[in-house]
């Protein structure tokens, strides 16, 4: 990638997470082409709302052109709507679901939005719930089709549907790895959890509502980029979302428990290499970590030129592309996924290097399930 509109676009980045100024020199003989570069990169990642803040740190001298940057403030205000719109949705499921006796679990979305210094200009995504008692998964979605909504295609652990314009996925797990060994390992955890009732109660625009507890929520939240990753990609956002969580909650934080997970799940080296990129590329504290992070490490650069040309959720990488239908879209993705492997298996081979077959037999437990 063009490495000065890399760099820029990092410095802005790091300028709205940790709240601070974006470093002025940087930007004193930046051209209007170089600027739509790195808005560009911006969009394709969903962190345009990040980019508008950082830029406004700057002064007005050293900002892009009078209409870039409104239309980013357009873009940045929009996404403060679809924010508190997916917040008043959460509000009315949590009050809909209470009626029914269906408590929740929420997983990602707003709990990590509360993480930034401004968290109405994350990019908001899905609403997340994890519904863990027996039993409260199917009466939910039995709610969502009483209630007429639109009902996707049950994925291996979730159904999700839309409601008022907002997209919402009721989970019987929390997360699928497609590998016996870890399923089962992820169900004794997670049994575990729901047993001692270990959730933690977070306030969300005055709503309280239940979250995993801090180490099983670090380790889910590395494991849901990290899945996507080694799928098609995963956009800056998603890795903003973990740094920012353990920059929060790394007092607090059991950090031998996280490291046991980790280790456990064959993924300690993986969440190794991406702390380092965190540091190396996004400004990360290293002392959040329970672990030494090598900044000069083999797959820190292979990770973030990865993240940065794949976009959100890999998606830049298909931006082009056209299909003849599903299964043709399937197959191209299935092939670029098995063609990644070779360059990022040693990141965490276990988890990998069976990727192949792990996507076929969950795409044939689809097929076979309709």
């Amino acid at each position: 990638m063009n490495e000065p509109v890399v760099s820029l676009f990092l410095e802005l980045l790091r300028s709205a997470i940790w709240n601070r100024s974006a470093d002025e020199d940087l930007f004193r003989h930046v051209g209007s082409t170089v600027w739509e570069e790195v808005i560009s990169l911006a969009e394709s990642q969903r962190v345009n709302a990040l980019l508008y803040d950082g830029i406004m740190t700057l002064p007005t001298a050293l900002r892009p052109g009078k209409k870039e940057v409104y239309t980013l403030f357009l873009q940045a205000e929009a996404i403060e709507k679809l924010n508190k719109g997916l917040n008043d949705e959460l509000g009315n499921l949590a009050m809909e679901y209470g009626k029914i006796g269906c408590p929740f679990v929420l997983l990602k979305g707003q709990v990590n939005a509360i993480l930034y210094p401004r968290p109405e200009h994350r990019a908001p995504g899905d609403i997340d719930l994890f519904l863990y008692r027996k039993g409260d998964y199917e009466k939910a979605n039995e709610w969502a089709k009483k209630k007429g909504c639109r009902i996707d295609a049950e994925n291996i652990h979730h159904q999700s549907y839309e409601i008022n314009g907002i997209h919402v996925e009721n989970h019987k797990n929390i997360c699928y790895f497609g590998i016996r060994k870890y399923d089962g390992l992820l169900e004794e955890k997670v049994q575990e959890i729901i047993r001692n009732h270990r959730f933690i109660e977070l306030e969300i625009d005055s709503l309280k509502v239940s979250v995993l507890p801090v180490e099983f929520n670090a380790f889910f939240l590395f494991y849901h980029l990290f899945h996507h990753f080694i799928h098609l990609g995963v956009g800056v956002r998603q890795f903003c979302d973990w740094v920012l969580f353990m920059h929060t909650h790394s007092p607090q934080m059991d950090k031998e428990a996280l490291t046991g997970l980790a280790r456990q799940f064959d993924l300690l080296n993986a969440m190794e290499v991406f702390a380092s990129a965190a540091v190396r590329y996004l400004g990360a504290d290293p002392g959040v970590f329970p672990f030494t992070t090598d900044t000069e490490g083999k797959f820190v650069d292979v990770v973030m030129d990865d993240v940065l040309r794949g976009g959100n959720f890999g998606f830049s990488t298909f931006r082009n592309k056209s299909f003849r239908g599903k299964w043709d879209a399937k197959w191209h993705r299935f092939t670029y996924s098995v063609a990644r492997t070779k360059k990022i298996s040693g990141i965490a081979p276990r988890h990998i290097n069976p990727l192949p077959v792990t996507k076929i037999t969950t795409n044939l437990k689809l097929l076979f399930k309709k």
